[in-house]
Formats: structure tokens, C-alpha cells, sequence
């Protein structure tokens, strides 16, 4: 039986990934939520290392909310790099393989547009990563620390999380959840302003369900040829407007409700890319994962929640 260590236990993907250990029945998992265990003191990891000798650590500790990080630059440094360094260590010296996970904000969303728009052209693992803004910018050190100093690593891009659980860092929330409630106002009496939502920028979303028996099947068929850096996404890009017209559909309202607007619109001080979709085919084909496509994943979220 593996041994699994895991921080942020109480993020929505995380919890989804424990979820998923559990019933696979065959690893010893010891989780810790950001009050166990703070990821950025070396010391207090060195102990827990040293107390359980795990197989795996998974990092799901991360400082990932974009609008914040501009305004705490050291915390998110210390989060998002300076833990890693110490992960890294620590990982070489007991035999540990580190699962860090990244984003599609590595990427600058300026790569030119595929021909046919099939998902073999959108940003795949060999693309260069040239971030746009600061939370881009120190979740790319971040992989490039782990790919450089640990010697058995994923480094796994994810995008647009969403799961029962939600956000801790949004209160709960996620976007699926704001929508629904966005909805759900504008169906009163009285309150009948539009949902507005980005409409420019096309991402992929992730259902941490989904994402999570990725992730096992992952661990499971861990090998020294397969280490290194993976997309883990639902199928298919989408804008957010998108989303949010499918799950209006999904809920019975009219997406007549939900007006789209630009990036410029809603996000005034802080730079976005465009176009940051992601190519799953690596992973798929490397662990054999099918990976659902994003409508078919919201459907089965609003099924989970009701």
C-alpha cells in the first residue's frame, strides 16, 4: 500500500482527489488542510516528512486567486515557488513523487488560431510558456523549480476548476455556482438585470470530479518514463459565456438571460489572455485517460449538487 501526503486537503480539487483515493482502497492517504500544515515553513515539512515517508505528495496548496496576488506578492512567492524548492528536497531525498499543480496562465493566449479547431492545435505541452501576468508568471517558476530539482515530478496545467465542493479562497463559490445564483436572482420579481459574462476568451474548464480519477489513474500507473509536465482539462474550449448559456439550458432558464461582454469590460487593472485553451491528447494517450467533454461534465455537476 502507497503512502499519499497531501496539502490543501480543503480545496475543491483536492477533495475530490481524496474522494477518489479513498475508494480505490489501496493507499495509505494523510492529508492536511493550510492550518496542519503550512507548505511555505521548511522545518514543519521536514517533520512530516520524516514522520511518514510518503510515495506521493500532492501539492494542492496553492495561492491561485489572480485578482489577490498583485497585492501580495511575498505570500504568493512563498506559496507558489518557495515551497516547491523545499517539496523538491524533500521529495529527492525520501524517493517521493511530487504532483504540483499549474495552470493555463502560463501560457500568453497570442498563439496563432488553428485552422480547423481541432484540439490538436491548441496549446500543448512543447508550446513555450510566456505569461501575461504575476499569478502566470509564479505558477511558471513554480514548474520550472519542480521540473529542474525533482527528479520524479508531474506538473499537471489545469483550468477553470469546478467541483461540489467549491473554492475555498471564493467562499464556496465557483463559476458554475455563481451563475446558477446569478440566475436565480434574475428569475425574481425583483431583480431583472441581465448575467453578464466574458465572451473573448476562449479557456477549458475542469470538473474536479473528473479530473481527479485522472489524477489516481495517474499514480497508479506511475512510471519513470512517463514523469513530467501534463494538461489535465475537460475536453473541448469554450468562452465563459458559453459555460454560462449551457448552464442556463441545464437549469431550465433562457439564455436569452445571459448577455455577453468583453474582457475589457469586466476586468479593468488586470491583464488576461485571450485564448488559453488547452491540448489534452498527451495524457490521454500516455496513461490511457479519456477525459469528458466540458458539456457533458457541467451536466453531471448540476446532477451531483441537486
Amino acid at each position: 500500500m502507497k503512502t499519499i501526503m497531501v496539502s490543501g486537503a480543503d480545496g475543491q480539487l483536492v477533495t475530490d482527489i481524496l474522494k477518489t483515493l479513498q475508494k480505490e482502497g489501496n493507499f495509505h492517504v494523510v492529508a492536511y488542510n493550510r492550518k496542519l500544515l503550512d507548505v511555505t515553513d521548511k522545518l514543519h515539512l521536514q517533520t512530516e516528512f520524516r514522520k511518514i515517508n510518503p510515495d506521493f505528495f500532492i501539492q494542492g496548496a496553492s495561492y491561485h486567486v489572480v485578482e489577490e496576488i498583485n497585492k501580495n506578492p511575498k505570500q504568493a512567492c512563498d506559496v507558489n515557488i518557495a515551497s516547491l524548492h523545499y517539496l523538491a528536497e524533500l521529495c529527492n531525498e525520501y524517493n517521493t513523487t511530487l504532483i504540483n499543480f499549474s495552470t493555463n496562465y502560463v501560457f500568453s493566449g497570442l498563439k496563432p488560431p488553428p485552422e480547423d479547431f481541432q484540439e490538436l492545435n491548441h496549446y500543448n505541452e512543447l508550446d513555450d510558456p510566456h505569461p501575461v501576468n504575476l499569478y502566470g508568471i509564479l505558477k511558471f517558476a513554480g514548474e520550472q523549480v519542480v521540473s529542474t530539482g525533482c527528479e520524479k515530478y508531474y506538473n499537471i496545467r489545469v483550468s477553470g476548476l469546478f467541483g461540489k465542493t467549491g473554492s475555498r479562497a471564493k467562499n464556496g463559490m465557483n463559476f458554475p455556482y455563481i451563475i446558477k445564483k446569478n440566475l436565480e436572482k434574475n428569475n425574481s420579481a425583483d431583480h431583472l438585470e441581465p448575467v453578464e459574462v466574458v465572451a473573448d476568451q476562449l479557456v477549458n474548464i475542469g470538473y474536479t470530479a473528473d479530473l481527479a480519477n485522472a489524477v489516481v489513474k495517474m499514480m497508479n500507473k506511475e512510471r519513470k518514463d512517463l514523469y513530467g509536465t501534463y494538461h489535465l482539462v475537460n475536453k473541448g474550449e469554450c468562452s465563459w459565456y458559453e459555460v454560462a448559456s449551457e448552464i442556463a439550458d441545464i437549469l431550465g432558464y433562457s439564455k436569452d438571460k445571459v448577455i455577453p461582454i468583453t474582457t475589457d469590460d469586466f476586468y479593468t487593472n488586470l491583464k488576461r489572455p485571450k485564448d488559453t485553451s488547452l491540448n489534452i491528447h498527451k495524457i490521454e494517450s500516455k496513461f490511457d485517460i479519456k477525459v469528458p467533454h466540458w458539456r457533458d461534465a457541467l451536466k453531471r455537476f448540476f446532477e451531483e449538487i441537486t
